[in-house]
């Protein structure tokens, strides 16, 4: 079983997701947070607790998903589980893209809303990952 964050303040995009993962057994538990400050300061008070894929939108009011990479960055190194980092936005911008990707720590960057072929290969990625 693999633990998945879901970072989104659409209410809409997190039932998505919960529809969409609800015939994927090997994600569970789905931990769902609205906010990235929130769930910053949540890894930070309990980085034993990080989950083992993190979904994060780029476009939220507040503590956007940039502000949350930033302050992810001090906290990586010391996470006991390094999480698989996916970025997701509905922009169109190829330079959101390119900034998401350049941070070391996130594995991908895929539009949203969430698909099921990316939680498939999601999910691949995960299984090949604990092989190792």
């Amino acid at each position: 079983m693999f633990r998945l964050l879901f970072i989104d303040d659409s209410k809409l995009d997190h039932i998505i997701l919960d529809k969409l993962i609800a015939g994927i057994e090997d994600f569970n538990p789905v931990s769902h947070s609205y906010d990235g400050e929130d769930a910053l300061k949540s890894l930070i008070d309990n980085p034993a607790d990080c989950p083992d894929v993190i979904f994060l939108d780029i476009r939220m009011p507040r503590f956007d998903g940039w502000d949350f990479l930033e302050g992810f960055r001090d906290l990586y190194p010391a996470l006991p589980v390094k999480p698989l980092l996916y970025v997701f936005s509905s922009s169109i911008d190829p330079t959101d893209r390119e900034r998401a990707l350049s941070y070391s720590y996130v594995t991908g960057f895929f539009s949203k809303p969430v698909s099921r072929p990316v939680l498939e290969q999601v999910l691949t990625a995960c299984i090949e990952r604990s092989k190792t």
